[in-house]
């Protein structure tokens, strides 16, 4: 077995979709089940938005629980921008596991985001000077790798020519998708490996696990399904027709939603509007308008409650079969 601690579930769900691409057995799950099977575990913590101390505590502890399945190694997967508390989460799970030595290769030439020299750049640009700088949880104010970690002097930079360091937590940096399968040759059991979904993907090819359970086949859709698009929803890119993206409609959450100050009548409106539609047209696409999306008074973690809420009260009143998130 591989386990995956994630900080948050959408990026749980990103490694699932590669391992089920690779034939493996996954499961995703919030709390350690003693009685896993799998070929890859994955526990999405949502430490990501959590204060430092509450976050270690239960890195610290879903550690402890996942070392007793005895895997093959315990993957800490981290925001690819390095958002939130990825040095305390892995200092944890440092000292639960007996490991002295981290690498964190973070980053995804494939989507423009390099570390280059110790800077991080998206799009052939620092990061900072990137619409990452207006994220409403996590601003993104400098594009200087250590900074960016607030690690200062206790973390090493190492290109993918360097050795890892025999203790403490290194940086490894990368600019092109061939980056990552030098780190992972560099990677042993004495070594805490972290990182987002390339570097990742990288590590079960150069592993080559075997699936236990039966081939994963590819299955249509059933109906209703709803897709839930928590990210900005951008135009670009996307061929709307009608209010429709591929023939599905799209219901943007109103603004007062958005910014948390809608009434319980306008959300259950809302709720009301999404339920129809997943009846006549078997299908529908919640998201964030673009002209909302800089709003100053969206409260992220308000946000988040409030889309899980209204997810729930639309499947009461109608069946939901396919969830996407």
């Amino acid at each position: 077995m591989i386990a995956v601690i994630a900080d948050d579930l959408t990026g749980a769900a990103e490694l699932a979709g590669i391992a089920l691409d690779l034939q493996l057995r996954t499961e995703i799950d919030t709390v350690v089940d003693p009685a896993c099977k799998a070929d890859l575990l994955i526990i999405a913590t949502d430490t990501r938005s959590l204060p430092s101390a509450e976050a270690k505590k239960i890195i610290t502890k879903l550690t402890q629980q996942l070392l007793q399945l005895k895997p093959q190694l315990i993957f800490k997967k981290i925001d690819s921008v390095l958002r939130g508390n990825v040095i305390d989460e892995i200092t944890s799970q440092l000292q639960v596991s007996g490991i002295e030595r981290a690498l964190i290769v973070p980053g995804n030439p494939s989507h423009g985001k390099q570390v280059i020299n110790g800077v991080y750049y998206y799009n052939k640009q620092p990061v900072h000077l990137s619409s990452y700088a207006d994220d409403p949880g996590f601003p993104v104010r400098s594009s200087d790798v250590k900074q960016m970690l607030r690690a200062n002097n206790t973390v090493t930079l190492i290109k993918h020519t360097d050795a890892i360091p025999e203790k403490g937590i290194a940086i490894g940096e990368v600019a092109e998708e061939a980056d990552f399968d030098h780190w992972v040759k560099k990677w042993d059991s004495d070594t805490l490996l972290a990182g987002a979904a390339g570097l990742f993907h990288s590590l079960l090819k150069y592993l080559k696990p075997i699936s236990t359970g039966d081939s994963v086949s590819d299955k249509a859709f059933n109906t209703p399904r709803l897709f839930v698009f928590g990210s900005t929803f951008k135009k670009n890119g996307h061929r709307i027709v009608n209010g429709s993206l591929h023939n599905v409609p799209i219901l943007y959450i109103p603004a007062e939603i958005l910014c948390d100050r809608a009434s319980a009548q306008q959300i259950l409106a809302y709720c009301q509007q999404v339920a129809n539609t997943l009846k006549q047209r078997g299908a529908g696409i919640m998201a964030i308008h673009p002209n909302d999306a800089q709003n100053p008074a969206i409260n992220p973690y308000a946000l988040t409650k409030n889309m899980g809420l209204m997810v729930n009260r639309i499947r009461q009143q109608t069946p939901i079969s396919e969830l996407l998130i």
